[in-house]
């Protein structure tokens, strides 16, 4: 087939200049909350992003991706325990196990192993973090880890007289410990804006033009740019360092060269080149998101074998590479640490995790104590999986519609639903591809985590489904027609206003800490209808 055969789209339709005052103002308002929220909060939230941030550090600081000697490392128990040496896996060991270890240099063989603390996530964003700050952390000689420390001045204090009740005197006192500022605020603000606040500022620019060109009237361009601003949990995760932002960032803009490819005509090289970086990127960032990778190239390579085989497979290598190196350099194997969940490397003594609590409780089997977890056995299948605290179908039903549902507390995304099956069997429905992808990915992505025997706590402590946040592109792309209806009619209106308010209002009760609880699990927890362990 000839990748230049097919019919060429018209260009960029001219916006109305009240859809250019809106988009204006939306635009304008949105990423300016976004960048204030991030300058606002601590920039270390939780175990998630510390756990990175330990990597970041040790990588500048120490040039190792042992985490021991970080000040912060005892703050996340997003870590796991593991020697630093290879050991020689034998004439039985696996053939991965092998390459690995015929590949290390004897450096990483020789001597006595010692157990270190690694962090859990992936390296790749750390490290690329890492290269970011490294100029700097060269050119400044400040440590990330500094404390600025500032002398206290004297001040009237209360204190209760001892030996009688409610009566206090008033004592004058310097406090002891000086006043201390992180001057690590400095480096990891500027890359929380980078990584999450910028990405988010051009997609909802690009996101604006996609609504030029797919909505069909004014109601469902104000309303999905509006939902695309506010009503998702990504303008709630834009603060913290986190992986799953940037994989939607990554998603997003795989799938907007995939639309300008597929359904526009465009057949730049770099448009190619673009998807498949971008998507590559997406699953690097989210481990899962691979099933989007694969589709996206095969779909690509049916429709546009010279192309995608010439500059898609190439620039999509870029991402995969990096990532398998630096699993590599830093754990001695490709095979990401997630895979060793409930394994020695997470379960080792004084872990958080032989002892978890609250949503991570969710995690341990009915038929283990709570101090331990099983080692995997060889050959489990899909037919022997473990029962847990929750049956599946429970899951399957908080994951939805319950405490962490993707419709129960973003209901937008139920017209997202509508969107896609109108796509899919409308006539001359253009975005039809985006469609099967979202629809094949979103229920892929929902059985995936219905019944993985190593993610059975709804992500943690959690605002949202956040497993499952670089889908909301997609769910975004095929919104408009689920809402078109309501420059008509008044029902419609109501309906996709009243999902909207809901949305927006989950992102709100979100903003202050994105790693705690929805209001549906507080709300349930307050009723006494739901109990978690603490």
């Amino acid at each position: 087939m000839n990748d230049y055969s097919d019919e060429y789209y018209p260009e960029q339709p001219i916006r109305s200049q009240a859809r250019q005052f809106v988009a204006l103002l939306v635009i304008g308002a949105a990423t300016a909350q976004a960048l204030g929220l991030t300058l606002n909060l601590k920039s270390q939230l939780g175990a998630n992003d510390i756990s990175r941030w330990c990597t970041v550090w040790s990588l500048l600081e120490r040039g190792t991706y042992a985490i021991d000697e970080c000040p912060w490392q005892a703050k996340t128990q997003d870590k796991v325990k593991k020697p630093d040496k290879l050991s020689d896996p034998g004439a039985g060991g696996g053939v991965l196990k092998k390459v690995e270890y015929s590949l290390a240099p004897k450096s990483w063989k020789e001597g006595e192993p010692v157990l270190r603390y690694y962090s859990s996530k992936p390296p790749l964003l750390p490290t690329l973090i890492a290269g970011l700050l490294y100029p700097v952390r060269k050119a400044t000689g400040v440590p990330l880890d500094k404390l600025e420390l500032q002398a206290r001045l004297p001040r009237w204090v209360d204190k209760p007289i001892e030996g009688k009740p409610g009566e206090i005197e008033h004592v004058m006192e310097t406090p002891k410990e000086p006043a201390q500022w992180p001057v690590s605020v400095f480096y990891f603000k500027s890359i929380v804006v980078l990584l999450n606040v910028v990405p988010m500022f051009v997609f909802l620019i690009l996101y604006a033009r996609l609504l030029d060109r797919y909505a069909a009237n004014d109601w469902t361009w104000f309303f999905c740019l509006v939902a695309g601003a506010w009503g998702t949990y990504l303008s709630t995760f834009v603060q913290t360092l986190n992986n799953h932002t940037i994989a939607a960032a990554s998603a997003f803009f795989a799938l907007y060269a995939l639309i300008r490819i597929w359904d526009e005509g465009v057949r730049s090289p770099w448009a190619f080149a673009a998807a498949g970086f971008w998507g590559a990127f997406c699953a690097c960032n989210e481990l899962p998101a691979a099933l989007f990778g694969v589709l996206l190239f095969l779909i690509m390579l049916c429709r546009f074998p010279r192309s995608t085989l010439f500059y898609f497979v190439p620039a999509a290598a870029l991402p995969c590479i990096a990532f398998l190196a630096t699993q590599y350099v830093a754990l001695g194997q490709f095979k990401p640490v997630y895979e060793e969940f409930g394994t020695r490397a997470y379960n080792f003594e004084g872990s958080y995790w032989t002892t978890p609590l609250e949503m991570d409780w969710f995690n341990l089997p009915v038929t283990t104590e709570p101090t331990s977890t099983p080692e995997p056995k060889p050959g489990s299948s899909w037919f022997n999986l473990p029962r847990f605290k929750e049956p599946y179908s429970v899951y399957l039903m908080h994951m939805t519609v319950g405490h962490h549902g993707v419709f129960s507390l973003s209901p937008i995304f139920l017209f997202s639903l509508i969107g896609t099956l109108r796509i899919i069997f409308g006539r001359d429905r253009p975005l039809k591809a985006t469609a099967w992808l979202t629809l094949l990915l979103t229920v892929g992505m929902i059985a995936f985590y219905t019944w993985n025997p190593k993610a059975r706590n709804y992500g943690g402590s959690t605002q949202g489904l956040r497993w499952l946040f670089w889908v909301i592109p997609f769910w975004l792309i095929v919104l408009p027609p689920g809402v078109e209806g309501g420059q008509e009619r008044r029902t419609v209106r109501w309906l996709t206003l009243a999902a909207l308010f809901v949305s927006v209002m989950s992102v709100g009760y979100a903003l202050r800490m994105p790693w705690s609880h929805p209001w549906i699990l507080d709300m349930l927890e307050h009723l006494n209808l739901y109990h978690l362990k603490r």
